[in-house]
């Protein structure tokens, strides 16, 4: 348990303690994660309107960048590959404790019977279970971080997060056609570099916060399904609306001078609560939505509510989730749902 005094950095990304005597809790972020992962459960659920939420995960790049830039800036430059290192090997713990329950009970543990390469390439290359690239890809961005920090502080950081949007879209539209590009997919860090440079602006104070852009981003996202529609994209994340709705709803909730902590009311400090244990929920909800799906409660809620009655799928959803984090946590593992 982390000290209350400080803030504990999570360089997961996802959940940023705080000690709220101290003041200095953002619940915009909060909020902002809490949105997050619902819009990621409401994709794996396979809610109507899916790339409406596809600003998740690249807001929890850009989220992660952010809390990372923040606690190695309040560090010496001597431990800032000592405690890269730590965050990575506890990133390593939750990925193979997950990817080999997920490999149980998705491939029956079909070691002896499956190529090396669908086992290094697939099982644990990203492909093996849903969101499962998320880690991938957060190894390539931690080991790269201290080149990609002093990247974004010598070169202007309007232009390269510009730079990474065009590439993103070259991607999404023609990059893809060609099979080795295609191969490799959207798990490549170099698609993820506008978050990290966004995330790491916003953390240097680069930019203030502007929620004005919030509405802004949910009309982008509104739209994120024609342009699904009238363009072929190879991945719904390269997408020009989810790139920039993500990118601006960033810009609307975080900012490097934290608010005054204010009290909130039941339904804030319900929504606050699910941002700050978004890592919990990310890792299991897959498991949850199998355990409705195979009691009959994900067709009960179709059969009653049409598609939309997967809500209920999604809310039960994040209640395990949580409940799950609670539980590990009691039993002393809670570094597998990203609390130390």
């Amino acid at each position: 348990m982390p000290d209350p005094r400080h803030l504990a950095e999570r360089a997961d990304g996802l959940p940023a303690r705080s000690a709220a005597a101290a003041g200095t809790r953002d619940l915009n972020a909060d909020y902002l994660k809490a949105a997050a992962i619902v819009g990621v459960v409401c994709i794996h659920a396979g809610l109507p309107f899916e790339d409406v939420y596809r600003f998740g995960v690249p807001v929890f790049i850009g989220l992660w960048a952010y809390y990372l830039e923040k606690a190695l800036a309040r560090r010496g430059p001597e431990t800032h590959g000592t405690y890269l290192m730590q965050r990575l090997v506890e990133l390593g713990v939750a990925y193979i404790a997950w990817t080999l329950l997920y490999i149980e009970k998705f491939y029956d543990g079909r070691w002896d019977a499956t190529p090396l390469h669908t086992i290094v390439g697939g099982w644990f290359g990203g492909y093996g279970w849903s969101g499962q690239y998320y880690f991938v890809i957060l190894f390539q961005l931690t080991l790269l971080f201290p080149l990609l920090r002093r990247w974004v502080a010598e070169a202007p950081t309007l232009p390269v997060i510009a730079a990474g949007v065009a590439l993103n879209v070259a991607a999404g539209y023609w990059l893809f056609e060609n099979r080795w590009i295609s191969a490799v997919g959207d798990r490549l860090f170099i698609y993820w570099i506008p978050y990290v440079a966004m995330g790491i602006a916003l953390a240097r104070g680069e930019f203030g916060r502007k929620p004005g852009l919030g509405l802004v981003a949910v009309l982008l996202l509104l739209a994120a399904p024609i342009e699904s529609r009238l363009f072929a994209e190879h991945s719904a994340y390269l997408a020009l609306t989810v790139t920039l709705a993500s990118l601006l709803l960033l810009m609307s909730a975080v900012a490097a001078d934290r608010a005054p902590l204010r009290q909130p009311g039941v339904l804030g400090r319900t929504v606050a609560f699910v941002g700050r244990n978004t890592f919990a929920i990310y890792v299991a909800n897959v498991a949850m939505l199998e355990v409705s799906k195979s009691t009959g409660f994900t067709a009960f809620a179709v059969s009653h509510g049409g598609p939309w009655g997967l809500l209920a799928v999604v809310a039960a959803t994040l209640a395990g989730g949580l409940g799950i984090g609670w539980l590990l946590q009691a039993l002393g593992l809670g570094v597998l749902v990203g609390k130390r």
